[in-house]
């Protein structure tokens, strides 16, 4: 008898989990989907963070699962012009590469190029041209960062547009506001008069923002803001902001499925 309850338990805790973990129970409805990548390729060896990367395969795997769900990649741009009426695919995704990498430029943009979809690259203005400074090399080599030339292409492309991340990939809720605000404008005003590239999105780094920070970036220009915080979001006219990302990187196929078409 004692081992029916046993298997009782173990069985309402497996189904607990599954319920949890792969939401397929909840309603699908309208959704927005932003899904997050960060590096693309193989994880060094030794890697502190081989969490944060996918391969150019498995990248493949998850944008073809993306695709044949019906999803079609806008930007932020098409976002703001369903503003105005223009009317966004009935399954629009946002697909978000962080870090501003050469990867995204050598692994994933003739990928993109290759099948006209659509994508967003976040920029770290500081470390335009360099290496991902803002990361400890002894957890992990650095990472080369997209130059100008490289730049320059993406926008010639009309296919991707540019997010920030701000001068470097800094907790802004560590600084006193008004510094974090002044931050983001001239991420913001180097991006538009040194690099000639134009944006009025920022991603914030590392986590969720506060809820006054995000007002005051809306205040200065930045009308669509993401935020690491994991969730999916409705699907309207006026989204909530910061926008919900999904780390795919942390998602297989079939979690990523339940996660995607749902809140």
């Amino acid at each position: 008898m004692i081992y029916v309850f046993y298997a009782f338990l173990l069985l309402t805790a497996a189904g607990i989990y599954c319920a949890l973990y792969f939401p397929f129970w909840k309603k699908k409805q309208p959704v927005l989907p932003v899904l997050r990548f960060g590096k693309i390729g193989r994880a060094p060896q030794g890697s502190a963070f081989k969490n944060q990367w996918l391969t150019r395969q498995q990248f493949i795997q998850r944008l073809d699962w993306v695709l044949k769900l019906g999803f079609t990649p806008v930007t932020p741009e098409d976002v703001l012009a369903a503003r105005q009426g223009v009317a966004l695919p009935p399954r629009p995704v946002i697909l978000v590469f962080e870090y501003g990498l050469a990867s995204f430029y050598t692994e994933i943009f003739p990928l993109l190029q290759e099948r006209g979809l659509k994508a967003c690259v976040c920029l770290c203005t500081e470390q335009i041209g360099q290496y991902n400074a803002w990361q400890d090399p002894r957890q992990e080599p650095w990472q080369n960062t997209l130059n100008e030339g490289q730049l320059a292409e993406l926008k010639k492309s009309k296919l991707i547009s540019f997010v920030l991340h701000g001068l470097s990939y800094i907790n802004l809720n560590t600084l006193p506001q008004p510094q974090a605000l002044q931050q983001a404008q001239e991420s913001k005003a180097r991006l538009e008069k040194v690099h000639k590239l134009n944006t009025a999105s920022f991603f914030y780094p590392q986590e969720a923002p506060l809820p006054a920070l995000d007002t005051s970036l809306h205040a200065a220009g930045f009308e669509v803001t993401f935020s690491p915080q994991s969730g999916n979001n409705p699907l309207a006219k006026e989204p909530t902001y910061p926008l919900k990302t999904l780390n795919a990187a942390q998602l297989g196929l079939w979690r990523l499925r339940a996660k995607i078409t749902r809140l």
